[in-house]
């Protein structure tokens, strides 16, 4: 009898151990499995990428400046073969030109794409209205302004609601991380679009990833990028204006038609104007247009824009002719904050400083930018559409550099034909 019990306990317990064996070599299997899959992704993600510099020689073809930009940007695209091609747009009275071009198979000039980080001017720009007619605090505590789930999810993770300011968060001082800081987050939102699979996120999942799981810094002191301040400037803008989105809000505030943006609309939120077309975007190997990225939809990205219409969006904006008071608004929205790199990001433009020439703007994420040059009245927009194929504008390459050179020259000969 109790050699058939020992005999029993010796066979449940080689079957509790192999059963523990095979959990073990599925719970390997599934890690492994899910480690290649990130693996996959995440090379795929980073193919592509570097930007090969192109110096532009406009003028020495002979040609008219139109057809010589045109020479030019078919060029820097050949040298830029990661790039599925560029748009391109000019707005320079001094030079005769207001155009848009285009570059690379089936682009048209007139091509909308997702502007992404493009967006966060024009939150600035509604934030800074509400300040202007009294709903908005620049400088008070944030906390009375959020909506009450963003309000509880902030005090709950030890957020300080009653010192972070609106000017915090639009110039990234207000200490709160970015949600694509924490590693969790990256993985549940990008490795998914590489097998043409997305998951939809909401702003305030993705606020509440930052403030959870994300390393909170001193408010105040430091300079750190992070789309989290722009959906929380989101929510402000929202609650302040009863609406029920912030694309509704943007529509009503900044009146795109009236400041040239006629086809720009926010992605998920509003219809896609008739006769307007979509280009192709990539991720490295990864073509984001294809997939939702509501992971960068809810103000720190989200609008969709033809490269004339976020040029001439971008001018309105930096020239103050989105406020009531355009002079003093404008020059606080161009007031620097703490930045370690030095290059003093405004509320929600940063400065370009080429050939003495002082241009404001800013990037997204797809390879797109924006800058306009007060004193020269010089505007450019561009889109590489590859998120890994990013321009850096410094003198001696690319088309600002060029364009500016050219707008100087110009600017020089119509004094001398004055004095002489």
């Amino acid at each position: 009898m109790q050699a058939d019990v020992k005999r029993t306990l010796t066979k449940q317990g080689m079957n509790m151990r192999q059963l523990g064996t095979y959990a073990l070599r599925g719970f390997l299997a599934v890690a492994l499995a899910l480690a290649l899959a990130i693996g996959w992704s995440s090379w795929q993600g980073d193919q592509r990428a570097g930007w090969t510099d192109v110096t532009w020689k406009l003028g020495d073809q002979g040609l008219d400046l139109a057809s010589s930009i045109q020479v030019e940007l078919n060029r820097e695209t050949k040298a830029n073969a990661n790039s599925p091609g560029q748009l391109l747009y000019v707005r320079a009275p001094g030079l005769g030109l207001d155009q848009a071009f285009a570059s690379g198979d089936d682009l048209r000039s007139n091509d909308d794409v997702r502007v992404a980080s493009n967006t966060k001017t024009f939150v600035a720009a509604m934030a800074l209205q509400l300040v202007e007619a009294g709903k908005v605090q620049l400088d008070g505590p944030i906390g009375p302004a959020l909506s009450p789930a963003v309000k509880a999810m902030m005090e709950r993770n030890g957020y300080q609601i009653d010192t972070i300011s609106m000017r915090q968060l639009l110039n990234h001082t207000s200490g709160i991380p970015d949600y694509f800081q924490v590693p969790l987050f990256e993985v549940l939102a990008l490795v998914p679009n590489a097998y043409g699979v997305s998951a939809h996120w909401t702003a305030e999942n993705e606020i509440w990833f930052a403030v959870t799981f994300g390393r909170k810094d001193v408010v105040g002191e430091n300079f750190n990028y992070a789309d989290t301040n722009y959906l929380i400037a989101a929510d402000i803008i929202k609650q302040a204006t009863g609406s029920s989105t912030i694309g509704v809000a943007a529509r009503k505030m900044l009146a795109w038609p009236k400041i040239g943006a006629d086809e720009t609309y926010w992605e998920a939120m509003e219809p896609e104007p008739a006769g307007t077309r979509r280009a192709v975007q990539y991720r490295g190997a990864i073509k984001d247009s294809d997939v939702d990225v509501s992971y960068d939809q809810y103000g720190g990205g989200g609008l969709v824009m033809s490269m004339d219409d976020l040029g001439r969006a971008t001018r309105a904006v930096v020239l103050g002719e989105v406020f009531t008071n355009p002079v003093a608004t404008r020059l606080l929205m161009q007031t620097p904050g703490p930045d370690p790199k030095g290059e003093g990001y405004g509320l929600g433009l940063y400065p370009t400083k080429l050939h003495g020439e002082l241009c404001w703007g800013h990037g997204g994420y797809w390879g797109t930018a924006a800058v306009y040059c007060p004193r020269l009245d010089l505007t450019l927009a561009r889109s590489t559409g590859q998120a890994n194929a990013q321009q850096t504008d410094r003198e001696g390459s690319g088309a600002l550099s060029a364009l500016i050179l050219a707008a100087q020259a110009a600017e020089r000969a119509r004094v001398k034909a004055t004095n002489d």
